[in-house]
């Protein structure tokens, strides 16, 4: 199964921004996080982002490369430029050049503690500055 990658196009800001309907930075609620091992897992839900963007959750994994990738329920309008802003056991997981989260589990079983928050980004990729 192909594991679905967060996928991030900005120009769309450009017009939310300049009618005021979004703001950078801005927190977006209710967004799916699934985590999968990579290739060939099926991704699962393990959190969903709250009303600040916010989202943590621990997950079982077993040795192996892992991705996470975000997305929004069928009954939810959700921007297509938002930011994933994510940590694993407290250390930061940047998207690689193809925009996919993916972190390494070493040799034994055990969980993993994700955490992170869901934003407006601008139209270049950039997060806020400032970190709420």
């Amino acid at each position: 199964m192909n594991f679905r990658r967060v996928a991030i196009a900005g120009m769309a800001l450009a017009a939310l921004a300049s009618t005021g309907m979004a703001t950078l930075g801005e927190p977006i609620p209710g967004v799916d996080i699934y985590l999968g091992k990579n290739p060939g897992g099926s991704p699962i839900v393990v959190a969903t982002s709250d009303r600040e963007g916010r989202f943590s959750a621990r997950a079982r994994v077993e040795p192996g490369e892992y991705a996470v990738s975000t997305a929004c329920s069928p009954r939810q309008t959700c921007p297509s430029n938002r930011q994933l802003i994510l940590s694993v056991d407290g250390r930061p997981v940047r998207p690689d050049a193809r925009g996919a989260y993916l972190f390494p589990i070493g040799a034994s079983l055990g969980t993993v503690m994700l955490s992170g928050r869901v934003e407006i980004f601008d139209r270049w990729g950039r997060q806020n500055e400032t970190r709420r």
